[in-house]
């Protein structure tokens, strides 16, 4: 077959093959492809060109070369904690793959409030990329790259506190949702954990009705009761992966971001849309109130405590601590007791009045 003429970056024909071209050690290194034709060239082809261009590293002047540099300075190396760096390496990152290739030079404070806005849903994790674009907008600053912060007035958002699903969202929410968002609702309802701990659940950690684990956060040892309804959910459910929750591949979850993604779908939809807004209306809550998925440990905490178990108890089965317990159940602690006074103040009375007698009193 004779020579064809093909217009694509690194690739070269020599005889009847093809080859990507690119630099080794400085030298040139020829790797065979499939020809233009194959069906397998597109795949070959895009793979090797992000393997080359991920080795040219970033652009000078943006974003991604800003932290490159960042990375390598005191600042980063040794002027933090370890707990500091490792939390601030996962802001990095995030900014590293959205807005990597953006210039330092270019960025505003207008931009800075779209990378503040894109997490609204998630308003601590807001707050950390824009502390961390903070530091290295500082950072370009003795770089000598731009002259002022655009991240200096920001406002943070504000993070109020994880709510308990009232009952009438949390039924709309488990009959509208989807078997695995379903199974995902009833886990976080039943157990009590965050949700980085239940997509980590495994079948081989229950042991007799009791889901055992060690809290990723805390390192608690718990000890979950496994409620019938969390039962039976997982048996409506097809057993595909060593991890109670999975992806629609069949493989666990390996973030909290899907599962949050998926309650923000469903919180989105008409029928719960609907029931939130009738909530609002019989001023059960307030209008911009949001509900997550760490709402529902509270939801259990609460449950616990209904059922009259002692607030060590409570936190054992949790990993809470004891004040954690008190203040997350506050509310049903102070409706317990309203419960059990209620019977005492109606049999009692109040001030001697005629029955039966319309009053006279002036007013």
């Amino acid at each position: 077959m004779g020579r064809c003429s093909v217009n694509k970056k690194y690739v070269q024909q020599k005889g009847a093959y093809f080859y990507f071209r690119r630099k080794l050690a400085g030298r040139d290194q020829y790797i065979r492809i499939p020809a233009p034709w194959d069906t397998d060239f597109d795949e070959t082809y895009e793979r090797l060109c992000q393997e080359e261009e991920a080795k040219a590293g970033p652009k000078p002047g943006t974003i991604g070369a800003l932290i490159e540099s960042y990375r390598r300075s005191p600042d980063f190396l040794t002027e933090i904690g370890d707990n500091t760096r490792s939390n601030r390496i996962r802001y990095l990152d995030y900014l590293v793959e959205n807005y990597g290739d953006k210039t330092v030079a270019g960025v505003r404070p207008v931009n800075v409030y779209a990378i503040r806005d894109k997490l609204a849903d998630t308003p601590g994790k807001a707050n950390a990329v824009v502390s961390t674009f903070k530091v290295l907008m500082d950072f370009a600053i003795r770089k000598d790259m731009r002259d002022t912060n655009p991240a200096d007035k920001i406002k943070r958002l504000e993070l109020g506190e994880h709510e308990p699903w009232p009952a009438d969202l949390l039924k709309v929410c488990v009959e509208e949702a989807t078997p695995m968002t379903r199974l995902a609702i009833i886990t976080g309802l039943c157990s009590g954990q965050r949700v980085s701990d239940c997509i980590r659940m495994q079948y081989g950690w229950i042991k007799g009705g009791i889901m055992e684990l060690t809290q990723k956060k805390t390192g608690k040892e718990v000890a979950i009761p496994m409620h019938p309804l969390w039962v039976s959910e997982l048996g409506r459910i097809e057993r595909r992966s060593v991890t109670l929750l999975y992806e629609r591949s069949g493989v666990p979850f390996k973030t909290t971001g899907a599962i949050q993604a998926r309650l923000r779908d469903l919180m989105a939809s008409k029928a719960v849309r609907e029931v939130h807004a009738d909530l609002v209306a019989r001023d059960l809550i307030d209008a911009d109130q949001t509900f997550s998925f760490h709402g529902l440990r509270k939801n259990a905490c609460c449950y616990l405590l209904e059922l009259g178990l002692a607030d060590t108890s409570v936190g054992s089965i949790l990993g809470m601590s004891t004040e954690m317990v008190r203040h997350y159940g506050k509310r049903t602690r102070a409706l317990t007791i309203a419960r059990e006074a209620a019977k005492k103040v109606r049999s009692g009375k109040i001030m001697a009045l005629p029955v039966g007698k319309a009053s006279t009193a002036r007013t």
